[in-house]
This record gives C-alpha cells, sequence and structure tokens, in this order.
C-alpha cells in the first residue's frame, strides 16, 4: 500500500516505501523469540558492563582474536591466515528468528529480526545490529544479515521508530536497548541466542539515518567495539532540539574502528540532495580516527544500498539516477560488512587485503574509490 511520507533523514514529502525481497534468505521466518524488557544487560550472558543508558563498559576494548566464529567459512581464528570471500555468502547459512525488544529508556517496542550463523553450535559469534534508513523498512537489510551470519556472525536488523518528530537520541538508545535484548536473550533458556553470543564482540552498522544513530550509538555505549556507516546522513530536518538530533560527527573520533561507505550523485540534487555533502559520509570520514576506511561506490545513489529497488516506490525515484547496477553496489556493501567486522571483531588481519588492499582493487577496480586512516 502506498503511503505518505518523508525520506531519508530530512524532511522531503513523498510517497513511501513497499516491502522488499530477500536476496539471501535463509528458509522461512523463524519462530518468536518473545519479548524481552530492557535495561541493564551488565547481568546477562556473564555480564558484560553496560547499561541501557550507556556508560563505560566492562568488558575489553580490544577484540579476541581467537574466539572462535563459524570455522574455516569465515577464515577461522583471529590472525593473518586465509580468509573468505566476503562478497560470497558463506559456509555457515543462517537461522533467522524474530522477537521484540522492549526499550525502557524510550518505552519503545523495538521488533528485532536475528539470523543466527549455523553449524557452529559449540562456539559463541559476535553480534552485529543493522538499523534501517528514514521511512525504510528494516527488511530492506535482511540481505545484510543473511550475509553476515553466512560468514559465522549473529546479525539482527534493529526496527526502532523513526517518526515525524525526530529523535536520533532516542532512536540511538533503541539500538542500545537492543543490545541488552540480545545479551537477555543470550542468558535466557529457551531462547535460539542463549549462549551464542560473544559478549566482547559487537558491532552495529546502518544505513543513512541508521548510520547517523549507529555512530550515536557506539558513542553512548562502549560495549559496541567497531561500527560502519551506509551513506550515513548527518541531517536534522525538522528538528530544532540539539539534544535529541545532535551532529553524530561531532562525536567523532571514536576509541573504536569505523568505515564510512557512500556516494557523491545525491551529493546535490535539482529538487533534493538525498545525501546533503555538507551531511555526508564524507564528513563523518573527515573526522574519524585511525583506523577507519572511506569507500566511495563511484556511481551508485543514496539507494544503491538497499536490497530491493523494486519494491522502494516513488520514494527512490527522487534521488540521482545511478550508474552503477545495484547488484554491484549490494556486493561491494555486504562484502565491506563481512571483511570490516571480521577484522576488527575477530581480529582477521587478512580480510586488510579486503578492505583497502590489493584484493579489493582486483575484485571492484574503477567501481571504489579508497581512503583510509
Amino acid at each position: 500500500m502506498l503511503r505518505f511520507t518523508r525520506a531519508f533523514a530530512f524532511g522531503w514529502i513523498v510517497l513511501g516505501c513497499g516491502g522488499s525481497t530477500d536476496t539471501e534468505a535463509a528458509g522461512g521466518t523463524g519462530g518468536s523469540a518473545g519479548a524481552a524488557s530492557g535495561g541493564s544487560a551488565g547481568t546477562a550472558a556473564g555480564g558484560s558492563g553496560g547499561s541501557a543508558t550507556g556508560g563505560a563498559a566492562g568488558a575489553p576494548t580490544g577484540g579476541a582474536a581467537g574466539t572462535p566464529s563459524g570455522g574455516a567459512s569465515s577464515g577461522g581464528a583471529g590472525g593473518g591466515g586465509p580468509v573468505a570471500d566476503p562478497s560470497k555468502p558463506g559456509t555457515n547459512g543462517g537461522t533467522p528468528f524474530d522477537g521484540t525488544a522492549s526499550v525502557a529508556a524510550t518505552k519503545h517496542q523495538v521488533p528485532m529480526h536475528c539470523v543466527l550463523p549455523v553449524g557452529s553450535s559449540s562456539a559463541t559469534a559476535p553480534v552485529i545490529l543493522i538499523g534501517h534508513g528514514f521511512q525504510l523498512p528494516a527488511k530492506q537489510y535482511n540481505g545484510y544479515a543473511d550475509r553476515l551470519a553466512s560468514h559465522g556472525f549473529i546479525a539482527c536488523t534493529v526496527d526502532f521508530p523513526a517518526g515525524f518528530s525526530p529523535n536520533h537520541a532516542g532512536n540511538a538508545q533503541d539500538m542500545v536497548g537492543a543490545l541488552d535484548w540480545v545479551l537477555v536473550q543470550s542468558a535466557s533458556g529457551g531462547s535460539p541466542l542463549q549462549g551464542k553470543v560473544d559478549i566482547n564482540q559487537i558491532g552495529v552498522m546502518g544505513h543513512s539515518l541508521g548510520g547517523k544513530v549507529s555512530v550515536l550509538a557506539a558513542k553512548t555505549d562502549a560495549r559496541f567495539k567497531a561500527v560502519l556507516g551506509l551513506d550515513p546522513v548527518d541531517a536534522a530536518t525538522g528538528c530544532t532540539d540539539k539534544t535529541l538530533c545532535p551532529d553524530a560527527s561531532d562525536s567523532l573520533p571514536l576509541p573504536i574502528p569505523t568505515a564510512f561507505l557512500g556516494e557523491t550523485l545525491d551529493a546535490t540534487g535539482s529538487f533534493q540532495a538525498c545525501a546533503p555533502a555538507a551531511d555526508n559520509y564524507q564528513t563523518f570520514f573527515a573526522k574519524a580516527g585511525a583506523p577507519s576506511v572511506e569507500v566511495t561506490l563511484n556511481g551508485a545513489n543514496h539507494m544503491s544500498f538497499i536490497d530491493d529497488l523494486a519494491s522502494c516506490g516513488l520514494t527512490c525515484n527522487f534521488c540521482q539516477k545511478a550508474t552503477l547496477p545495484s547488484a554491484d553496489a549490494l556486493d561491494i556493501a555486504r562484502a565491506y560488512s563481512v571483511a570490516f567486522f571480521a577484522r576488527h571483531l575477530r581480529g582477521q588481519t587478512g580480510y586488510d587485503a579486503w578492505l583497502t588492499g590489493d584484493l579489493a582493487k582486483q575484485k571492484w577496480g574503477a567501481k571504489i574509490s579508497l581512503q583510509s586512516k
């Protein structure tokens, strides 16, 4: 059904998106994992030390390079050994299940869609939370969750509410509450996540508004050990209260690895700029500390990062016309998601060649431009 809404992280009125086609779905939808209350996650899974309101985490700040994370399909243990091709699905497959996080800080009920790697029943796995773009369905990012799970990660899309009264700080609290839910589930008998989560290896990523919210969440809660933005937009159109809509790039640098993928076609626009130059991924990278990587997808547009353009409706038509095929853009974005988190959570240095080295250049050539620090 068509509906009127505002697109992206700013304030134009356009027709909203429809559903999505999951291009890497593994089986049907799982059963509900049940609701879990928000609040402190410090008592879950052995205690991570963080809380729903942020603050310093008690977990080690460095990634445990040798933590089991899915075996050979994800490159084995940490270090510089052989790694799997992140541009292809791994061999772990994925088992989906759904649940709801009750976030104490915002009073929101936040739907969660998680995918667990299979074939690693005795091992704990890193967790990646995925934030959606403004008014874009969270299921438009299920393909990222499936790809990450196939490489040995637990990946969850977080469907935080993003309405017409912007509250980006609240969205970030929803992401923190989603992490609380994951950790509670990990310690709960009967949950598919029971005993599966490596509480010291947590990453967060998101597209557009979700990219901004991911940075804010990582600033808020030190349990997040790496953050990746997919064409993040730092705008706050319609929001006059800076406490609700802070400038996320001002949160940088963070004391954790970062990566920012983006495009420049939508830096300007005759009707609207979907990712304005003053607030795009380049502004995040400019303020980021090392290690960080900036990846420009040459010829992509702002919507090249979602799973299914065919179901996006008129919303996607307000951005510039992409010249890079959607399949290529998703190939790059999903591969970087795997390589970045495998490198910086699991310590697999072999993925450096996929992030900024020879393998990235050989695989994608002129389709990408790279900077790192």
